[in-house]
């Protein structure tokens, strides 16, 4: 199955998307095509400051009020922006740090979606209430434990078709009369497949995750990229 790796991204996360693409050429094998999506408004300081590596197409997407709101909506609607059989996300600040393959993320095509009982989260967990909102039920799962998070191409159309059928607007009309947060994208799609594709997909507790699974340091991208946090990126990619 061909595996492309969508990042959605804008203007003020450059400083960590140079270092997550630098990551992806590095570490990222096997995957068809890297496919960075961004706002139009982002257009000049893309341009102005990001050399893209060799592979990664760029595109553009439209502009959001709530651009928190309007990332979730094109990771919804990355099937537009990708032909591949598998969609593996990351955000700019998900910095891969040892060799990752398709095969690794999907064993024989059935990707691997790591959760986390709800009840045994160190925290409360404000996704519970819009999820349920959309989805008529509460999961008991948390679905965004780890990144990159891999979805097969065809379930992003069935939960906008799900979204049309059960609250009579698009999926892109849903999420933009939320509000601020009101949404989580890859909980949906996770609560979602667990419902009614369980077989389809491998579920694995984080309690009996594989250490070496975690393919990514996931940072915060609203920190700024500090001098020690680049070096130590940069001599995890001369050294691999």
């Amino acid at each position: 199955m061909r595996c492309d790796i969508v990042i959605r991204s804008y203007w003020r996360d450059l400083d960590w998307l140079e270092l997550c693409l630098a990551a992806i050429e590095k570490f990222c094998v096997d995957f068809s095509d890297v496919v960075l999506v961004a706002p139009v408004s982002s257009r000049p300081w893309i341009e102005a400051r990001l050399a893209l590596p060799q592979g990664v197409r760029l595109q553009y997407c439209r502009d959001y009020d709530d651009d928190y709101l309007g990332q979730q909506i094109t990771k919804l609607y990355a099937d537009i922006y990708s032909s591949a059989e598998l969609i593996c996300h990351v955000d700019s600040d998900c910095v891969f740090h040892q060799d990752v393959t398709p095969e690794a993320l999907a064993p024989g095509g059935r990707p691997t979606v790591y959760t986390r009982a709800r009840q045994e989260l160190p925290r409360h967990w404000p996704w519970t209430a819009p999820t349920t909102n959309f989805l008529g039920w509460t999961p008991e799962l948390d679905f965004m434990q780890y990144p990159p998070f891999t979805f097969p191409r065809w379930l992003y159309a069935d939960v906008r078709q799900f979204c049309e059928r059960t609250k009579g607007c698009t999926l892109e009309q849903w999420i933009q009369a939320q509000p601020a947060r009101g949404f989580s994208e890859f909980n949906v799609m996770g609560a979602f497949a667990y419902r009614y594709h369980p077989e389809k997909f491998e579920w694995v507790d984080v309690a009996k995750m594989r250490p070496e699974a975690k393919y990514c340091h996931w940072f915060w991208s609203w920190e700024r990229v500090s001098p020690a946090t680049r070096r130590t990126v940069l001599r995890d990619i001369a050294t691999a």
